[in-house]
């Protein structure tokens, strides 16, 4: 039976307190990703005016949950989300562009009504079961319906 040992330690990657048996904490395998979010309004008309600066970057370790990146888009857009509780955001990660490389063309996309491969991404679910390492930068990741 291998000896127990308790080491106390300060470090952003593990816990204060950790047992070592030879294995790091959990969270060692944590990556922290940037991830670009696009609003999306529900009623197709009111995409006229999306441009490039209708996405933001978040960034998030992907030992979190996805409740956890609904909340900081809440914080990031409350003059929009103020009256809207975190479990009505709804999260889609888009899978695939099709071949739609720009920004503009993506939004272009998304504005007309156009439905991509997407998943919903349920509050439970770890951001690491939709994305287990950082996407492509060119891309738009995940759309918010407002």
């Amino acid at each position: 039976m291998p000896e127990v040992v308790y080491v106390r330690y300060k470090s952003e990657n593990f816990s204060q307190w950790a047992l070592y048996l030879g294995k790091q904490d959990r969270r060692m395998s944590d990556t922290i990703i940037t991830l670009n979010c696009l609003l999306l309004p529900s009623i197709t008309k009111d995409r006229s005016n999306l441009s490039e600066g209708s996405i933001t970057t978040l960034k998030i370790s992907t030992g979190e949950t996805v409740d956890q990146l609904r909340i900081m888009i809440r914080e990031r857009w409350l003059h929009l989300f103020e009256k809207v509780p975190p479990a009505s955001i709804l999260l889609w990660k888009i899978n695939d562009t099709e071949g739609v490389t720009s920004f503009e063309k993506q939004i272009e996309v998304y504005s007309s009504g156009k439905r991509l491969n997407e998943t919903g991404m349920p509050s439970h679910d770890l951001i690491s079961k939709h994305f287990s390492e950082q996407p492509p930068n060119d891309k738009i990741h995940i759309y918010i319906f407002i």
